[in-house]
């Protein structure tokens, strides 16, 4: 039972050794390299054989997918490169030239072009939409070439040499060779780049990984822990995660920014020759001379954590620009940077004497700005942890951040009314923007980074000329909300511009969402139906809609131009907190005092799917804007940040929790698991190891537990069999193991 691990999902058993495999480009197939000299290719919704591609006289070594058609190239011991057409099943063309075995083969991004590396020590780069001949040979290995790599922009081509141990890089129009790299002390198996080209890892015998930073040619890091030859190297598609597979029947996936290990893969009873990530991310593939491919979710196996940390309530949550990061603040006066695939902390950033209540990431993601009610804001270097500037000015609370488009400014305003510009790399206060009578709620650049629009407990915008620090319009249409229902809480609540930057949004305790023209300061609609306080408004990312919220716990969705309400999403018993559009607009995330997340279509206005029975109310959402990834994250005042995945599923949408409180184990005592169908046995005898048990408890006893327990959906989702995942799917998940004990209201905001 040891060797059950949490996210591996069913092999492929083959009829000889895997020596090659490949995802399509949408991620609906994967196709696996024979020594036989087959290719077989497989669906990845229900791992169902589809057809199988012969033609190949010996073995395959290698394989790859176009990245703009159905087509594959193949490389064989028989001398040639093939390509396929996956869909037909048929043979193309096949390449001809080599005078040894064909071992790598490699896609040009742009799909126009294919490079081939021999035996015969060449690479050869062939024409295949054209001529389908060849146009260039890079010649200078002294021995046979094991792989070949395109850079993602196609200029530079990647080949390794078995016994040179060399490394070239070159230009992939002219065939110079740009960089000799040299450093491995035995045979050279793999390379390949990361996805934004800066970076080539390398794979060999001696057990290592290389890093390399492309431009300069020279090793940045050396990658060691397996106790084999390194075959084979993939990097996930952002980037920031290596997989290796090893002679020693493992696979590593390491960090790759700090090279440090973050999970080790076994049930392979051979080499693993190769590994490859999924298009998303999330699952890699694997082959060995065991003759079976191995897939895994490489988001559970076994190093999904609960994000927990905070000691006061966590007030705010921003993704990275990278989204491969999520920095939290909280009233523990500390900003917090989490792991977005582990949950693990990765930096503390401590020095506010007060609450923090405001960040946001600088365009590159290398920096994180921070307000504090300590009357400064800060800024930190996520790399090192250190505090690169203090900015001193203001007389009170800094209850809001921001960082211009260019990265060179930062923003703040707060409890003393005014709003203020500082140079980030001088910690000058460029400009000191005043006018407002009340405190600043709500601060944002333009797209363009031109202009600020700041909101106000006066009842008022401002918008503000970045380079004069003049005011170019006060937007005043607003009422008081005191005037309405006798309370002054936070008239202009958010402002939000539009996509283009040509319209400014504004929502108001005078339950009113009002559009502006940030030309000319003119109102040019207004949207009526809420009735209550208006506390959000989101522009859609893709523009021409937007989403309000607030006191009603409705949702409206708006139509920017007509200002027709095109859906209200009516769910949430209580206020809504924090709303988010997905990264396609497509989708809504809310969170409301009603402890609930509900998630809703936009086409359709329909809720897709809810978590209910949170011990606390979320505060702030973000969703990774990573392309492709489907994770959203939260903060609630129980002081936890919490990662979710929206999961879509025969049509119907599920959320689940992505990080867990289980540090890599099952947390299962006293669970029933009577009755529960289409668990295997094997998984049955794993859950009763850990504390399951066979019949339900008593009522009392389950009230009891009902904290402490993960649901089974969190134990089924996890174990990635498909034996598991059939009955349970839509049962509600809970994602509590062990809660902290209730904490108080959120403190009232500062009041003059």
């Amino acid at each position: 039972m040891a060797a059950v691990q949490f996210g591996e999902l069913p092999f492929l058993r083959e009829d000889n050794a895997v020596f090659s495999c490949a995802y399509s480009p949408d991620g609906q197939s994967l196709v696996v390299a024979l020594k036989g000299g087959d290719i077989k290719v497989y669906s990845t919704s229900s791992w169902e054989h589809i057809r199988t591609l012969t033609g190949h006289t010996k073995q395959v070594r290698s394989i790859a997918y176009s990245p703009i058609v159905h087509q594959i190239i193949s490389g064989s011991d028989d001398k040639t490169a093939r390509l396929w057409d996956v869909e037909a099943g048929a043979c193309l063309t096949i390449l001809v030239g080599h005078r040894g075995v064909v071992n790598g083969v490699a896609f040009a991004p742009c799909g126009d072009s294919v490079a081939t590396a021999s035996n015969d020590g060449t690479v050869k780069v062939w024409d295949i939409l054209g001529t389908r001949e060849c146009r260039l040979t890079l010649t200078g290995h002294s021995g046979y070439v094991q792989s070949v790599a395109y850079s993602p922009k196609g200029h530079l081509i990647a080949s390794c040499g078995l016994f040179d141990r060399e490394v070239r890089l070159w230009n992939a129009q002219t065939g110079v060779c740009l960089h000799i790299l040299s450093g491995h002390t035995l045979y050279i198996w793999g390379i390949a780049f990361s996805p934004r080209g800066d970076w080539a890892a390398s794979t060999s015998a001696d057990s290592t990984l290389r890093m390399w930073d492309v431009e300069t040619g020279t090793c940045c890091r050396v990658l060691t822990g397996h106790t084999g030859g390194v075959r084979s190297a993939a990097f996930s598609p952002r980037g920031d995660v290596i997989a290796s597979a090893s002679s020693d029947k493992t696979v590593r996936i390491w960090d790759a920014e700090t090279g440090v290990c973050r999970q080790i893969l076994t049930g392979h009873s051979s080499d693993v020759t190769c590994v490859v990530f999924s298009p998303e991310g999330d699952r890699i593939a694997c082959g060995s001379f065991d003759k079976t491919v191995r897939v895994w979710d490489v988001g559970s196996g076994g190093t999904r954590q609960f994000a927990s940390g905070h000691i006061g309530i966590v007030l705010n949550v921003k993704y990275s620009p990278r989204a491969d990061q999520v920095a939290s603040c909280s009233y523990d006066r500390s900003i917090r940077l989490w792991d977005v695939v582990t949950g693990g902390c990765r930096r503390i950033f401590a020095g506010h004497s007060g609450w923090v209540r405001s960040i946001a990431y600088s365009p590159r993601g290398d920096l994180v700005v921070s307000g504090s009610d300590d009357s400064t804001a800060r800024i930190w270097d996520v790399e090192t942890g250190a505090c690169r500037q203090i900015f001193i000015g203001h007389t009170s609370y800094v209850l809001v951040v921001a960082y211009s488009p260019q990265g060179d400014q930062v923003a703040s305003g707060g409890f003393n009314r005014s709003v203020k510009i500082w140079d980030v790399e001088t910690g000058e206060c460029r400009h000191t923007l005043t006018g407002h009578t009340s405190w600043v709620s709500s601060i944002m650049y333009s797209p363009k980074g031109n202009q600020i629009a700041s909101g106000s407990q006066d009842s008022t915008i401002r918008l503000w000329d970045i380079e004069s620090g003049t005011c170019l319009h006060t937007l005043s249409a607003h009422l008081g909300y005191g005037l309405l229902y006798g309370d002054m809480h936070e008239p202009v609540a958010s402002t939000v511009y539009s996509p283009g930057g040509d319209i400014l949004a504004s929502a108001s305790n005078d339950s009113i969402v009002r559009l502006w023209d940030v030309q000319t300061g003119d109102c040019r609609n207004i949207f009526i139906g809420h009735t209550g306080a208006v506390r959000i408004v989101v522009y859609s990312p893709r523009g021409g809609q937007v989403v309000s919220a607030g006191k009603d716990g409705s949702l409206k969705l708006w139509d920017d131009g007509t200002g027709e309400c095109i859906h209200t999403l009516a769910g949430h018993t209580k206020q809504v907190t924090c709303v988010v559009f997905s990264p396609k607009g497509d989708q809504i995330v809310s969170g409301s005092e009603d402890k609930t997340i509900r998630l809703w279509s936009t086409t359709s206005g329909q809720c897709q799917a809810v978590v209910q029975d949170l011990d606390t109310f979320i505060r702030s959402i973000a969703w990774s804007t990573a392309p492709g990834i489907n994770y959203f994250v939260t903060s609630c005042y129980d002081r936890w940040v919490r990662m979710w995945k929206v999961v879509e599923d025969g049509g119907v949408c599920h959320i689940r929790t992505h990080w867990r409180p289980t540090n890599g184990e099952l947390n299962v005592t006293e669970t029933s698991i009577q009755d529960v169908q289409g668990l295997s046995q094997l998984n049955k005898r794993l859950l009763e190891q850990r504390g399951a048990v066979g019949k339900p408890l008593h009522a009392n006893r389950m009230r009891e537990m009902s904290k402490n327990v993960l649901s089974m959906v969190s134990v089924v989702s996890a174990l990635k069999e498909p034996s598991t995942r059939l009955a349970l799917e839509s049962t509600p998940v809970s994602d509590s193991v062990a809660r902290l004990p209730e904490q108080s209201e959120e403190p009232e905001q500062p009041i003059e």
